[in-house]
């Protein structure tokens, strides 16, 4: 039996969580690169139908997509470190010095530029 199985499971849970996290992030921002070249194409097909575009999405994707990326190993390491301290007959401690906020922050921002790109705020 494994000493202390259920917080080993738990940790490695909240990996998995990460790890979908993650990969919606990628995800979402591929729609997003890929969503003004939809609306750009259904524009030019039915132009009286659609109103004029003024913003872009295609960089705020990219954004979200590379932000995904990044996600990913910081989630490996948090789960390491987890684990490590988990393991360890001494207290240890398993805090990232403020990587979740900075996440935390992105994610914001991110949130922000898609609220503005979609009232086309900003420029393509």
């Amino acid at each position: 039996m494994i000493s202390r199985y259920t917080d080993h499971a738990a940790n490695e849970r909240t990996f998995l969580a990460w790890v979908r996290t993650a990969l919606a992030m990628v995800a979402i921002g591929c729609m997003l690169a890929k969503f003004t070249i939809f609306l750009r194409l259904i524009s030019s097909e039915h132009p009286d139908a659609m109103p004029a575009m003024s913003g872009s999405s295609a960089w705020v994707g990219v954004l979200t997509i590379c932000a995904g990326l990044m996600l990913l190993p910081a989630s490996w390491w948090r789960f390491r470190k987890v684990k490590a301290a988990l393991s360890a007959d001494e207290p240890r401690e398993i805090a990232l010095n403020g990587l979740e906020g900075l996440f935390c922050l992105l994610l914001s921002l991110l949130v922000g530029a898609i609220l503005l790109s979609l009232l086309g705020v900003l420029p393509s």
